[in-house]
């Protein structure tokens, strides 16, 4: 510990997190991957498919057949591996750990003021890990020793031995800062998307009743009729795998709302009597901010088939 109650080391999250936050991320991550990879596969091929069979007869035919091969061999992929599955579990899963370990660190919520000893804290701790396991018993998400890889780690017993003062300056940095950063670049990425999308689901059609006219006086050589509307299916369809908009809004109210608290965390009075008290709720309505962006992937991951 240096002068002045900071520390010589700054703490950062990857080094206070326990394992299992890093296992659930990854098979998030992966999940994710093989979700997007499947499905723009399939959109590609349906759309090649469409595309070849518009242009005429002969071996065009045989791509077409193909391509609409590959697609329902994708389409099974994606049935039998369920990835989305994965992707949802882990992200929820990893989201809830972090949460629980980040208010036991800081002494939020029910961790400060009751119970302030570490063995209580640690048994309050290790009751809220399983009830938040049992959720994921069933998941591949996670592996068959989870509770022992989410454990209490050094870094976050570390941390919550530190004053008040110490505890803040590394939660408003780690968590509450770099999460708000987080959402505020990804609601943007998520808005220049959803306006491509937007745009390109008015210009397709507006291709195809461009083509249409011509078409329909025997003047268009070709039949594109049928690749256009497939690939207006298909950015319909991606845009609705990547709910661009509804994430958008998600990631801004997230961050609308830990703005918020970090300028009360900011302005929060250490010297007053009650300031762990007014800390720990403030640090549990930050929690609450991003627990309620991330409860959307438990929400769907419930209502996910085969669920």
């Amino acid at each position: 510990m240096a002068a002045g109650g900071r520390p010589t080391d700054p703490v950062r999250e990857d080094e206070l997190l326990p394992e299992l936050f890093r296992v659930a991320d990854s098979a998030s991550l992966l999940g994710q991957r093989r979700s997007i990879t499947l499905a723009r596969w399939q959109l590609l091929l349906l759309t090649a498919a469409a595309a070849a069979g518009s242009a005429g007869g002969g071996p065009l035919c045989w791509l077409a057949a193909a391509a609409y091969l590959a697609a329902a061999g994708t389409a099974l992929r994606l049935t039998r591996q369920q990835p989305q599955g994965l992707w949802y579990e882990g992200r929820a899963a990893a989201e809830s750990v972090k949460t629980l370990a980040w208010k036991f660190a800081v002494r939020a919520d029910a961790y400060q003021p009751p119970p302030a000893t570490l063995p209580d804290a640690e048994g309050l701790y290790r009751l809220q890990l399983r009830g938040l396991l049992h959720g994921f018993r069933h998941s591949p998400a996670l592996p068959a020793d989870a509770e022992q890889r989410a454990s209490v780690t050094a870094a976050m017993r570390a941390l919550r031995d530190e004053p008040l003062a110490v505890r803040r300056e590394v939660y408003l940095r780690e968590r509450v800062r770099a999460q708000h950063d987080w959402y505020r670049a990804k609601g943007a990425y998520c808005d220049r998307a959803g306006r491509l999308t937007e745009l390109l689901g008015i210009a397709l059609p507006l291709l195809g009743l461009a083509l249409a006219v011509p078409g329909a006086l025997g003047v268009l050589p070709l039949d594109l009729l049928g690749a256009v509307s497939a690939v207006a299916l298909s950015v319909a369809a991606w845009a609705q795998l990547r709910q661009y908009r509804p994430l958008a809004a998600a990631y801004r109210l997230a961050a609308d709302e830990l703005e918020q608290v970090r300028d009360q965390l900011s302005r929060l009075d250490l010297t007053a009597g009650d300031a762990e008290e007014l800390w720990a709720r403030l640090a549990r309505d930050a929690e609450d901010a991003v627990s309620r962006e991330h409860t959307t992937w438990q929400a769907r991951r419930e209502v996910r088939p085969g669920h």
